[in-house]
């Protein structure tokens, strides 16, 4: 490597940033090694867990005022259900669980026509459409003999 004439700025805050460190450790290895420091460290430690006990019961009693569940109560209603869930699917048969498969939206457009496929003969498109046109007709017929049967459930169903 060559030698510059510029101090490279990162190197500097390296070698700053690992004096620090060392002093750091070798500070509180000493200061670890006392009794004074236990003491200390088992002080702070019984005081967070009275107040962690504390605040627990505290939200508990909140809890129950409020008519709330727990985060534990919730966590065994979702373990609860998830059993159910689980007897529930080893219970239905392979088809029912086929049935369960979301499906595509059912829509009125038409199936894409492909342009390779052979014309149809205009015979046949006559045939079809008479064939179409006479359950129109029948329905035309049909529709006062439907509007009478109405008329004779709702004399029945009035008082």
């Amino acid at each position: 490597m060559a030698f510059s004439l510029i101090p490279d700025p990162l190197k500097m805050c390296r070698d700053a940033l690992t004096k620090i460190e060392n002093g750091v450790n070798s500070l509180a290895a000493r200061k670890m090694e006392s009794g004074e420091f236990a003491l200390a460290i088992s002080g702070i430690t019984k005081v967070t867990h009275g107040v962690q006990y504390i605040s627990e019961k505290s939200l508990e009693t909140l809890f129950k005022r409020l008519d709330m569940p727990s985060r534990q109560e919730v966590a065994a209603l979702a373990a609860a259900v998830q059993r159910v869930e689980d007897k529930l699917d080893q219970l239905l048969p392979a088809s029912e669980k086929a049935a369960l498969i979301p499906r595509p939206a059912r829509t009125r457009r038409p199936a894409p026509v492909e342009e390779a496929a052979a014309p149809a003969k205009p015979a046949a498109k006559s045939k079809a459409r008479k064939a179409a046109a006479k359950p129109k007709a029948e329905a035309k017929v049909a529709a006062p003999a439907q509007e009478a049967k109405k008329e004779e459930v709702s004399d029945v169903i009035a008082p």
